[in-house]
């Protein structure tokens, strides 16, 4: 159980450090926060930058990013409430692992398809990064699912 909870708790230490970077960098690009500010994941303006192959107004761009932050929020919140709740595979807390799941999972399969429709893979390797997490957190899942519940006995090494 120490594995699959630590993997629950870094699932939701990752997200919500991702979220919170997401929320810092928005500020930035509404100027409530400096352009000298550190903590900032600069993906607004690379989202400016990759979409303007289609000419995407910078208002649709603004909508794009503020719905890639709540749902990172949502999927942080999501995290923290399975590592709560998660008393093994045959315990209670199951639901709320694969929902966690579910909805981070769609996020990263979201940013694959976005990565293709707006070829981001000219400007960045993000593909191969979002393609990555989304990897992880199936392997996450897996583990999960199907390692042992119970604690292994040191005297049956």
């Amino acid at each position: 159980m120490v594995i699959k909870r630590g993997l629950m708790l870094f699932w939701a230490l990752w997200l919500s450090i991702v979220f919170m970077s997401n929320i810092a960098d928005g500020l930035k690009a509404l100027k409530v926060l400096p352009d000298t500010w550190p903590f900032a994941s600069g993906n607004y303006l690379f989202m400016v930058k990759v979409t303007n192959i289609y000419n995407t107004p910078e208002s649709m761009v603004a909508i794009l990013f503020s719905g890639v932050v709540i749902w990172e929020g949502l999927g942080a919140l999501l995290f923290w409430r399975s590592f709560r709740e998660f008393n093994g595979v045959n315990g209670s807390g199951l639901t709320t692992v694969y929902t966690a799941f579910g909805v981070s999972l769609a996020l990263w399969a979201a940013f694959v398809i976005a990565d293709e429709i707006f070829v981001a893979y000219k400007t960045a390797n993000v593909e191969g990064t979002h393609m990555s997490v989304f990897a992880s957190q199936l392997i996450s899942l897996l583990v999960l699912r199907l390692l042992p519940d119970e604690s292994v006995k040191s005297d049956s090494l």
